[in-house]
């Protein structure tokens, strides 16, 4: 197995889980749209300098308009998770919707005709035992809003897979990036301009999230280049170890025996699902 490809993806799990982290934080301070909006700004330029460097070929009308929808799906996703993130668990809340976000792009490729593997089967089953175990978990009020916040950045971010992927079928994985992001940084903005105080907006903390998360999906599409997807999904789809880690380490946050079961769980399901792809 090309050890490059090995790296990629454990990299792209650890950008991707201190962007998490970096995102949610902030969110805290600032609030979830807020936060979106500023780091999906700072992914846009970012992508957009890619693009003035590789300079792909232009996709047609489709494309471009299923990659804007993409970006409606991943705005609603990580504002939910943002949101979700700085009012419970970190740890729990991104392996739910981390887990939940891999069964919806598994029911699409069903209803087309794709084989689902019995081991996908068993990951979607470990994915419901957490949401389960974690609803027994979270007692109060907040927690069970931070699990439906969870819930709706399963479905945002499953929602964006699968149109992700079909704008990048339908032109270049890049161009679908740079409209995703644009749709979503554009979206989010027009929510966010009245909640903005920048006597509260932690700039550094933000732009940290928005490079993080371009730095996660360039690494990830390294790592599918050169070892076989789902191995590839699998590494990068560890991405909630790193941002519990970090809760644990910067925030001191501890998780009940269920949530450690409910994460461990999510965690499971993520491997399951990616591997058996």
């Amino acid at each position: 197995m090309p050890p490059t490809g090995i790296a990629a993806g454990l990299f792209s799990a650890l950008t991707f889980g201190a962007g998490d982290f970096a995102g949610a934080f902030a969110a805290r301070r600032a609030g979830a749209i807020v936060v979106v909006a500023g780091a999906h700004t700072v992914g846009l330029i970012a992508l957009l300098v890619g693009l003035a460097l590789i300079r792909p070929e232009v996709p047609d009308t489709g494309a471009v308009l299923v990659g804007l929808s993409a970006g409606v799906a991943g705005a609603i996703g990580l504002a939910a998770l943002y949101r979700g993130m700085s009012l419970g668990s970190m740890g729990l809340v991104t392996s739910l919707s981390g887990a939940g976000s891999l069964v919806i792009p598994l029911a699409a490729g069903a209803l087309i005709g794709a084989s689902i593997g019995g081991w996908q089967l068993v990951g979607v089953a470990c994915a419901a035992a957490a949401a389960a175990v974690a609803g027994g978990a979270s007692r109060d009020e907040v927690g069970r809003r931070a699990l439906l916040l969870a819930g709706a950045a399963a479905v945002g971010f499953g929602t964006w897979y699968v149109l992700l992927d079909l704008a990048a079928r339908g032109g270049d994985p890049l161009w679908a990036l740079v409209f995703s992001r644009a749709m979503s940084a554009a979206l989010t903005t027009a929510f966010a301009v009245r909640r903005f105080d920048r006597a509260r907006f932690p700039g550094h903390i933000v732009i940290a999230a928005g490079l993080f998360d371009v730095g996660g999906n360039a690494l990830y599409v390294v790592a599918r280049e050169v070892i076989p997807i789902g191995l590839a999904a699998a590494l990068t789809g560890l991405y909630p170890i790193v941002t519990m880690v970090l809760a644990r380490v910067v925030l001191g946050e501890r998780l009940p025996r269920l949530g450690q079961l409910g994460v461990g769980l999510a965690l499971l399901g993520i491997v399951l699902i990616s591997v058996g792809a």
